[in-house]
């Protein structure tokens, strides 16, 4: 079984990351609302995650212009 975070927009649920299904492939999902607390942790997550990668780059892009660039090097 694989878990996955997603967002309920729009009368749809869209995960927060790629997912390797092939199209129209039936699922069964369970649904379990993520609390505050689970937020805060995976902010620090994406927080540790970012200075992991400043200090392997020596800076984060963060724009585009900063990405695009970096994709070209």
């Amino acid at each position: 079984m694989t878990r996955v975070e997603a967002i309920y927009q729009d009368g749809v649920f869209r995960p927060l990351h790629k997912i390797e299904l092939p199209e129209n492939q039936r699922v069964r999902l369970g649904v379990e609302a993520v609390g505050a607390a689970d937020v805060e942790g995976w902010l620090a997550e994406v927080q540790e995650m970012r200075q992991q990668i400043m200090a392997r780059r020596g800076y984060f892009p963060d724009s585009t212009l900063d990405i695009d660039e970096d994709r070209r090097r």
